[in-house]
C-alpha cells in the first residue's frame, strides 16, 4: 500500500504537506479553464493565438492534432478562458465561454450525441445568470433544469447511472416519458436557448472539446462517427466545438467531403520547447507552495531532465515526477537535501526500469525491435515491418505482442489504415529506454 503521509507531532501529514505544497504540483490533470490554468501555461503563445483566432473569426470547428500528452486539452480550456476575459475586460466584443465538460470520441453517434448535448445544456444553465447581466437574451430555463435533475437513466454497461448530475452515460437509455422530455424535445429546447442567446457568431458562443478522436479504431470509424453527427452536435448554434486528436487521425477526418465547411485545418501541437520545460515546472512549485523553503521533490532542471527521458511527453513526465516523489516517501528520503535528489532520481529511474524489465522477460529479438523503435523516435505503423528488420508484417506481429505484453508499447494494429502511427512507446517504456541506454554506454 502506497503510504501518502506520515506522523509529525502526532499528526498525520500528506506528502505534498512536507515539503511545503498545497497539493500536487506535478498533477497529470489538464489545466482548468481558469487563472490557473493561464498563469500555468507556458511555450503556447503562439498556439494559443492561433487558436483563439480560429474560435472568432471562422464557422469551422477548430482542431489540434499532437501525441497523446502534449497538452491539447490545456490549450483549448486556457484559450477559452482567456477569450471570455477579454470580453470582461472589454477588448473583444464577441463573447466565448468555456464547456467544463470534455466529451469523449466514441462509437455509439447516440451515446456521443447525449454527452454533448448535456454538457452544452449544464454549460447554459451555469452561466445564464452571467449572460443576463452582461444584457444577452436568454430564456427561461426552468424547463431545461427539469431536465438536467431529471431521472434520465442509463444502463446497458456495468450498472446504471443518472446523467445530467455528474452521471456517467453508458449504451442505452430510458428517459422520463412525461410531457416535454421526449430526447427530441430536450435537443430542441437545448437549441433554442442557443440561438436566442448567440444568435449569430459576432454575438460569441459555448467553447467544447471533442476528445481522444483516436479512440475509435481507424480514421474511416472517426469520420463516419464526426459524418453521422455533421447535422446534430456540429451545427448547434452558439456552440465551437474543438476536435482533438493524436497525429494522423485528424487529418484523415478533415479530409472528408461531408465534413467540408464543418472542420477546420488542424492545428499541430508539436511538444512545449527543451528550453522552456524548466519554466513551467517553476511556475507550477511556486504556484503551489506554502513556505518560503518548499523542497520539490523534482526541480526545475531535474524535470527537464525527466521530461528528455520521457521523449519530450509532458503528461508522463509529470507521472513520473510523482511516482519519483511517492518512492521518495516510501523509502523514507522525502527529507533528503535537494543535492541528493537528483542521484536518487537515477535511482528510482534504475529500479523501476528494471522491476518493468523483469515483469515479462522477453527474448532478445523483441529487446533489438524495442531499441529500434525507441532509436526511431517511439512511433510506429505496422506497414514499417521492412525498415525494422522483418520480411513480413506477420513476423513482426509477434514480437510487438510481447513488448505491448511486457507494457513496454501500446500497440493498435490498423489493417484498413497503416497510414496512422499505430505503435508507440509507453511511458514506461521510455524509463526501460533510459536505463538500457546506460548500460550499453
Amino acid at each position: 500500500m502506497i503510504k501518502l503521509s506520515r506522523e509529525v507531532g502526532g499528526q498525520r501529514m500528506a506528502l505534498w504537506d512536507q515539503v511545503g505544497y498545497s497539493t500536487n504540483p506535478y498533477t497529470v490533470n489538464p489545466l482548468a479553464p481558469n487563472a490557473e490554468g493561464s498563469e500555468l501555461i507556458v511555450g503556447r503563445d503562439k498556439e494559443l493565438r492561433r487558436l483563439m483566432t480560429q474560435l472568432r473569426s471562422t464557422d469551422t470547428h477548430p482542431t489540434i492534432e499532437g501525441d497523446n500528452g502534449s497538452g491539447k486539452t490545456s490549450l483549448v480550456a486556457v484559450a477559452a478562458y482567456r477569450a471570455e476575459r477579454e470580453y470582461i475586460e472589454k477588448k473583444e466584443d464577441q463573447l466565448l465561454i468555456p464547456i467544463s465538460d470534455i466529451i469523449q470520441m466514441t462509437a455509439g453517434v447516440g451515446e456521443f450525441e447525449r454527452s454533448a448535448y448535456f454538457a452544452v445544456a449544464k454549460a447554459y444553465l451555469r452561466n445564464v445568470e452571467k449572460l443576463t447581466e452582461w444584457g444577452f437574451v436568454t430564456v427561461d430555463t426552468s424547463e431545461l433544469e427539469k431536465w438536467i435533475g431529471a431521472p434520465f437513466i442509463y444502463g446497458g454497461g456495468a450498472g446504471a447511472s443518472v446523467a445530467g448530475v455528474g452521471g456517467s452515460v453508458s449504451r442505452t437509455a430510458a428517459a422520463n416519458t412525461g410531457q416535454g422530455f421526449t430526447d427530441a424535445g430536450f435537443r430542441q429546447l437545448v437549441k433554442d436557448c442557443l440561438g436566442t442567446t448567440f444568435p449569430t457568431r459576432e454575438h460569441g458562443a459555448f467553447v467544447g472539446v471533442i476528445d481522444n478522436i483516436e479512440l475509435l479504431r481507424t480514421s474511416a470509424d472517426a469520420r463516419q462517427a464526426l459524418e453521422a453527427v455533421r447535422d446534430t452536435v456540429l451545427s448547434l448554434p452558439g456552440v465551437r466545438w474543438v476536435l482533438c486528436g493524436a497525429k494522423g487521425i485528424v487529418r484523415s477526418v478533415v479530409s472528408s467531403p461531408r465534413l467540408s465547411g464543418r472542420i477546420g485545418r488542424p492545428i499541430d501541437l508539436k511538444p512545449v520547447p527543451d528550453e522552456e520545460v524548466p519554466e513551467l515546472v517553476r511556475r507550477r512549485l511556486a504556484r503551489y507552495s506554502t513556505r518560503p523553503d518548499p523542497d520539490a521533490p523534482v526541480d526545475p532542471d531535474g524535470f527537464a531532465h525527466l521530461y528528455k527521458i520521457s521523449n519530450a511527453n509532458l503528461r508522463n513526465s509529470f507521472k513520473h515526477a510523482q511516482d519519483f516523489a511517492v518512492w521518495l516517501d516510501e523509502e523514507d528520503k522525502l527529507s533528503e537535501p535537494p543535492s541528493q535528489k537528483r542521484a536518487l532520481l537515477e535511482e528510482w529511474i534504475d529500479v523501476t526500469a528494471a522491476e518493468h524489465s523483469a515483469a515479462a522477460p522477453l527474448q532478445q529479438g523483441q529487446w533489438s525491435l524495442f531499441d529500434k523503435i525507441t532509436d526511431a523516435g517511439g512511433t510506429m505503423a505496422p506497414g514499417d515491418f521492412e525498415a525494422f528488420g522483418f520480411n513480413t508484417q506477420q513476423a513482426m506481429r509477434f514480437h510487438l505482442q510481447r513488448l505491448e505484453e511486457a507494457n513496454l508499447i501500446d500497440s493498435v494494429i490498423d489493417e484498413e489504415d497503416q497510414r496512422r502511427k499505430t505503435i508507440s512507446v509507453t511511458s514506461n517504456g521510455w524509463l526501460v529506454a533510459y536505463h538500457r541506454a546506460k548500460l550499453r554506454a
